[in-house]
């Protein structure tokens, strides 16, 4: 479901693809470009999804709110960073029920790598712009989107400043 998408593009995945050009390994966030769309042709093979190896700085967070336990997500969002001291270095965030595909929320990463976990979710209306639903208005879904930053800021080691 929506959720695998957004840890591949959060871990910083890589999809290897065989097809009649030869062998090609396309990144995650690269992969993805719309509903049931990727960068596969029709002539295409997915061969491998490379997902690279944790360290012991590695910090990872997963949050997700759906109406109830076990319903599809209204909004998600995984995330990966390498612990540096006070500093996350390589921080991605990816959210998904925000659009068609998993969206990075850039500037959001930004913030929360310097340590203000109360910029990152200023900056989500920048970074997102989800669609209205039978689930949620936009703006229900960008208010979420803040909830879960601050829920996944501290499974990094963030509390909210």
């Amino acid at each position: 479901a929506a959720e695998l998408p957004a840890c591949m593009i959060a871990l910083g995945a890589e999809i290897e693809i065989v097809g009649p050009q030869g062998q090609r390994a396309v990144k995650a966030d690269e992969f993805f470009k719309d509903l049931f769309e990727t960068a596969l042709t029709a002539r295409d093979v997915l061969t491998a999804i490379r997902v690279p190896v944790a360290s012991g700085a590695t910090r990872v967070g997963f949050a997700e709110f759906a109406r109830r336990h076990g319903d599809y997500a209204m909004v998600g969002l995984a995330a990966c960073a390498q612990a540096d001291g006070t500093r996350l270095n390589d921080l991605r965030l990816a959210y998904f029920g925000v659009g068609a595909t998993p969206v990075r929320a850039r500037k959001a990463e930004a913030a929360l790598a310097d340590g203000d976990v109360e910029a990152g979710v200023s900056t989500l209306a920048d970074d997102l712009d989800p669609p209205d639903d039978v689930q949620a208005s936009g703006a229900v879904k960008t208010h979420l989107a803040g909830v879960l930053l601050r829920r996944v800021a501290r499974q990094l080691g963030r509390a909210a400043s």
